[in-house]
């Protein structure tokens, strides 16, 4: 929820989408022996982390109509600390061999609040629990926390640090513990479908068919380099990528410093429920899918608040989710970028609406495709060997230059039914971001983004929050929403802000 959700080391999106593109060319191997090691996203993360000293999280809040069930809760928590989450980083021992995973003894306290959470604080509240600290080398790496509501309801939390898990894993690690608590009946109502088998919940230990001695290193540590020098050449054959002609954050100047720079930056977050019949309607009616319409709705706001100019192409970067069943690796989401036409329709009562939603859909697909399909150019995936063996100062360095993308639309799809029902009873809305810690308003500024959003649909409700990355036109809640609420009654959506 991969990324906010977006790393300031690298452009490239890494928000959690679960979008889940056809099976790739090259399918990850499954199973607990298939590899220890942290892959090139694993690896952003941490040195994301331990380089800038911005660590990048993903949540997810529930609001739950019925009361605390501390058992039900307590099971959860269990089910949890037996899963995939429940692992952190140990470094390779020669140079050039990759970090390995293992499993983590430090469980983190389960976080119970005691005060009932008035209705209209709780996306305040989600915000002090996604600023709970995660250490992905020493743990903890997940936290846990409920209260109830003074409507009598619960709220939940769930944060994962994304070194460990990106939205797939998040997703699949919550669905096992929900069949956990149910298989040990901690609750009626739990939903077992869909979760992951216990083969793919188990983390690999030391010595299970996977070597993590010195030998391993030194063969892990020579592999890596053989294929840095394989992907050198391939990026040599290829050739330049080439330029997606639209709007985008790089074009933007970059911001001079400020006395401010240093002080804690808080970008605007707005969440919004509507009727997921009426935004598939609305996505039918002009010919595209829910998809394209998420699509065109994050860039018809950044029209809206000004951030984008109508009548240029903007860049919209689109998360892939590749993980595969059995699949244990922590991060599995690649991504593809569009460039989205904005001639908007002339018609006076639907003023600013993007006219053509079929070239979303059809550009949005032909990407897909050519990601799934192998036959995309991309000098980012050639270099990821070489990447992944460069010394923390050489990555600092690279990292200065960063930038978030101008509109991210990660669409995290149908919710599965276990997921949308962690304690038994069926959310009444669920809300899945990326955050990111310890982001600075100078670091902000430098990244030079325009939104981050994030759609998902569960038990007839669908909802998008949107993070509001440019300080001067989304830099508070009430731009944010305005642009929303403008957006959304264009496309006639009903609106139920958190």
């Amino acid at each position: 929820m991969t990324s906010p959700a977006t790393s300031p080391v690298n452009s490239t999106v890494t928000s959690p989408a679960t979008r889940t593109a056809p099976s790739p060319t090259t399918a990850p191997p499954a199973g607990p022996a298939a590899s220890n090691r942290l892959t090139y996203d694993d690896d952003l993360f941490l040195r994301t982390r331990r380089v800038l000293g911005v660590a990048v999280v993903n949540q997810t809040v529930w609001r739950l109509p019925a009361p605390l069930d501390l058992d039900a809760l307590r099971a959860l928590h269990r089910g949890l600390a037996e899963g995939p989450l429940q692992r952190v980083v140990r470094p390779g021992r020669l140079p050039g061999a990759r970090a390995r995973w293992s499993a983590s003894t430090t469980l983190p306290d389960l976080l119970i609040g005691s005060a009932p959470v008035p209705e209209n604080y709780v996306l305040a509240w989600a915000d002090e629990q996604a600023q709970v600290s995660l250490d992905p080398e020493r743990g903890p790496t997940w936290a846990l926390a409920a209260a109830p509501t003074t409507s009598g309801g619960t709220v939940l939390s769930l944060v994962t640090s994304h070194v460990v898990a990106d939205g797939g894993m998040h997703v699949g690690a919550l669905e096992a513990a929900v069949a956990s608590a149910a298989a040990r009946g901690a609750f009626v109502g739990g939903y077992a479908e869909g979760a992951p088998s216990s083969d793919s919940r188990r983390l690999p230990k030391e010595g299970e068919r996977i070597r993590t001695g010195l030998v391993a290193d030194l063969r892990d540590a020579t592999e890596q380099a053989r294929a840095a020098v394989g992907g050198l050449r391939r990026m040599a054959r290829q050739g330049p990528v080439p330029p997606i002609m639209a709007q985008q954050s790089a074009d933007r100047p970059r911001p001079a410093p400020r006395p401010d720079d240093g002080e804690p930056a808080h970008p605007p977050i707005v969440v919004v429920d509507t009727d997921a019949s009426t935004w598939h309607r609305a996505a039918h009616a002009a010919g595209g899918t829910a998809n394209s319409l998420l699509i065109a709705v994050c860039t018809e706001i950044l029209l809206a608040a000004g951030a984008a100019t109508a009548g240029m192409p903007v860049r919209v970067s689109l998360p892939v989710s590749l993980r595969q069943p059995g699949d244990l690796r922590s991060n599995a989401t690649s991504g593809v970028s569009i460039a989205v036409d904005t001639t908007v329709t002339p018609a006076p009562e639907r003023a600013g609406v993007i006219a053509d939603m079929g070239q979303i859909r059809a550009r949005a697909k032909a990407e897909f495709a050519a990601l799934t399909s192998g036959t995309r150019v991309d000098t980012l995936g050639t270099l990821k060997p070489l990447m992944q063996m460069v010394p923390d100062a050489v990555a600092k360095r690279a990292a200065r230059d960063g930038t978030a993308p101008l509109c991210l639309a990660s669409n995290l799809g149908r919710l599965p039914t276990a997921f949308a029902a962690p304690l038994g009873t069926p959310a009444s809305s669920v809300l899945m971001r990326g955050v990111t810690q310890g982001l600075t308003r100078g670091r902000l500024r430098q990244m030079r983004g325009g939104l981050d959003s994030w759609w998902s649909e569960h038990n007839g409700i669908a909802t998008l929050a949107v993070l509001g990355l440019d300080e001067e036109r989304l830099g508070t809640a009430a731009q944010v929403r305005a642009a929303v609420e403008a957006v959304y009654a264009r496309h006639r959506l009903p609106v139920r802000f958190w």
